[in-house]
């Protein structure tokens, strides 16, 4: 039986519009769609009222997290909810994919699909950074059956809305980066187990979601900083500022940056370092 309808694909933009209409049309058939916009109005407003998607509009920038979870509270009709950056592509058969994954992992409480770049490499399956691997955890694998994981990926995240409930959603206190770690941490501790779906496919540009400029890396930078000392004393790591410090002072000090890739890259170090040194306290 098709349930497709019991699932609701939320995406939060930022100067997405780009990119929102392409990731919609890859969605099938009667998979709702809730956008979150925010950023400044680049068109898709527009688009979203002539398509019929519900479009919500923050006062101002709330960040990935709490954009998630305002779009979840849209549809609360929904027994799935599918976070999808907007750079992200469905292959046909992803959510029917997840679907039958959803109804042979009973206790399972979220699912993540196997994503390829727009060339055609996959990505590894690796585990989060800010969980310590042990000896069967390698940096870097592609399985090619279905596997039980220690946390998933963001760019393209299904979730029980029960489960997604149970544990508060996404953690306002994270702006952006490692929420997704967070939250799949906490879903896996507390309500069931999550598995990576290699037949759910999925195509990730990264970093596509919205325009490149030295301005957003520092951005990027900053709230990358913040979010990872947050998440490292959220964990009960020791030192977690110095241990923030010192990643956004490796980051200055590469020699890399010195090398002719642009601005981009010393904006984003910078961003770093200021980010990490407002987490003093």
């Amino acid at each position: 039986m098709d349930n497709s309808r019991s699932v609701a694909v939320i995406a939060v933009a930022y100067n997405s519009f780009d990119e929102i209409p392409a990731m919609a049309a890859s969605l099938p058939e009667g998979v709702a769609l809730q956008v979150v916009d925010n950023g400044p109005d680049d068109g898709l407003r527009a688009w979203a009222a002539a398509q019929g998607v519900p479009l919500i509009v923050p006062p101002q920038n709330v960040g990935f997290g709490v954009g998630c979870n305002l779009g979840a509270e849209a549809v609360p009709e929904a027994a799935f909810y599918f976070f999808l950056n907007p750079d992200a592509r469905l292959m046909p058969d992803t959510v029917a994919a997840f679907l039958a994954a959803a109804e042979r992992y009973p206790a399972a409480s979220a699912f993540g699909p196997e994503i390829r770049r727009p060339s055609g490499k996959p990505v590894s399956l690796r585990p989060s950074t800010l969980i310590r691997r042990g000896p069967q955890q390698p940096r870097k694998s592609f399985p090619d059956r279905d596997t039980q994981v220690p946390s998933l990926s963001g760019a393209a995240l299904f979730v029980r809305a029960a489960a997604f409930r149970q544990v508060g959603g996404f953690d306002p206190g994270i702006f952006m980066y490692f929420e997704d770690d967070d939250l799949t941490l906490r879903l896996a501790r507390e309500v069931g187990p999550l598995y990576y779906i290699p037949a759910a496919k999925v195509t990730h540009a990264q970093d596509g979601s919205s325009p490149p400029s030295p301005e957003l890396a520092r951005f990027k930078g900053y709230h990358y900083a913040r979010s990872q000392i947050y998440m490292l004393r959220k964990l009960g790591r020791r030192a977690p500022f110095l241990t923030g410090l010192a990643s956004a002072l490796r980051r200055c000090l590469s020699l890399r940056l010195w090398m002719p890739f642009g601005a981009r890259k010393h904006h984003y170090a910078l961003g770093r370092l200021q980010g990490a040194w407002s987490m003093r306290r």
